[in-house]
């Protein structure tokens, strides 16, 4: 029996399990791929206090895994397929767990364009992690299918690499409330295409062609593309939740109070995964910080 189980080994995941056994709590922390979560895919996080040049994604998250192995949290592996909210009952693939509370982390999912010939070029061109994928594209053609500062994070990575970068985003203008990006955008050789969606996908073994369409002409182009980086958004990773009385909101975000406690008794949610309208890496810290604590102080009173 733990006295949390967190599940999700982000920056919020990782907060909390540090907090917790600090706490003297019995901590599991569950993690279906590897700890760091979608921060370890930032080229280079510049927001974040203690890293006055800035800090790779991936280094930042090294740190904290570091950390939180050497403080003697129990990490396993496993992806959560079920929980059991009545019984405190969390199941991965391959084994089950039992616990007093629960802290959701679980973060956000890369959102897909929905297109029928995504699916048959997934690996085969079509990715959705710029930082990780980006390199094996070096001297290639690209495409961005991108909005807002994702995307032209995206194409700045690219431009860096690639033999040609394409931007296809469904604003009409490009904007973003980090204004430097904008500059770099704007004095990079990436050439930006707005107002625009893709539509299409074309290849033999692999993807050599993207088809876009303008959204008020409805007038449609063909770009030579070998790779086609997908940064149109993400969604919560939420799914396996609903009609477990987790309340979430429209978007499949969970609604917390201020204590970071869910709809159901005992069990807590933090970082992106949460309906609270800031998604960054501080903030996630944050909440991590904030239940657990809150945890300790429930266990404490019982």
């Amino acid at each position: 029996m733990y006295d949390v189980i967190i599940i999700g080994g982000g920056p919020g995941g990782i907060t909390a399990a540090l907090y917790a056994i600090r706490s003297n709590l019995k901590t599991l922390l569950l993690e279906g791929q590897f700890l760091g979560g979608n921060a370890s895919y930032a080229d280079m996080i510049e927001n974040f206090p203690g890293f006055p040049d800035g800090v790779k994604g991936f280094d930042l998250t090294q740190k904290m895994e570091l950390q939180v192995s050497n403080m003697g949290v129990e990490i396993k592996y496993g992806e959560v397929t079920k929980i059991d909210f009545d019984a405190m009952r969390v199941f991965t693939d391959h084994e089950e767990f039992e616990t007093k509370t629960i802290i959701l982390a679980m973060g956000l999912k890369h959102k897909e364009l929905g297109i029928p010939s995504e699916e048959h070029f997934k690996g085969k061109g079509v990715v959705y992690c710029t930082v990780c994928d980006g390199p094996l594209y070096a001297n290639r053609s690209t495409v961005v299918a991108g909005v807002g500062l994702p995307g032209i994070t995206s194409a700045l990575f690219l431009d860096k690499i690639a033999k040609s970068v394409v931007l296809v985003t469904p604003a009409k203008d490009i904007k973003s409330k980090e204004t430097i990006y904008i500059d770099r955008l704007g004095k990079s050789n990436v050439e930006v295409i707005t107002n625009s969606k893709v539509i299409d996908l074309k290849g033999n073994e692999r993807l050599e062609k993207v088809i876009i369409e303008d959204n008020a002409t409805g007038e449609r182009r063909e770009l030579d593309a070998e790779g086609l980086f997908v940064n149109i958004g993400k969604v919560p990773n939420t799914a396996f939740l609903e009609g477990t009385g987790i309340e979430l909101n429209k978007g499949g975000f969970i609604k917390v109070n201020d204590k970071q406690m869910t709809s159901i008794n005992g069990v807590y949610a933090v970082g992106d995964v949460t309906s609270e309208p800031y998604k960054q890496i501080s903030t996630a810290v944050g909440d991590g910080c904030k239940a657990a604590l809150n945890i300790s102080k429930l266990l404490g009173a019982r």
